[in-house]
């Protein structure tokens, strides 16, 4: 895995995954309500498949849990992530969560 720190920039609505001073991939949400909706993961190619997109996805999931939020995962990544990682699926808002997808 790539060594980079997720810093949340609040007044961009996203997180970014920084190597020294660049910027090597950011995850944007929108925040309606009680509801953040985590719309794109993106991840620079050369730092792709190095762990950076998932580092962005569990810091964002550590905050909206920690705020008691809840998540609408329109990005596809994101929403991969929580459905291999069901220690997450209960951060869904409840009209997608697992059981109501079926």
């Amino acid at each position: 895995m790539t060594n980079v720190a997720v810093v949340h920039r609040p007044a961009q609505s996203r997180f970014e995954a920084m190597s020294g001073e660049e910027v090597v991939g950011y995850l944007s949400y929108e925040t309606v309500g009680s509801t953040v909706d985590i719309q794109h993961t993106v991840v620079e190619p050369a730092h792709r498949k190095k762990g950076v997109g998932a580092a962005l996805v569990e810091e964002a999931l550590r905050e909206i849990r920690a705020e008691k939020l809840r998540v609408r995962a329109t990005c596809p990544f994101v929403a991969e992530f929580i459905q291999e990682h069901p220690e997450h699926q209960s951060l869904l808002e409840p009209s997608l969560a697992a059981e109501d997808l079926s």
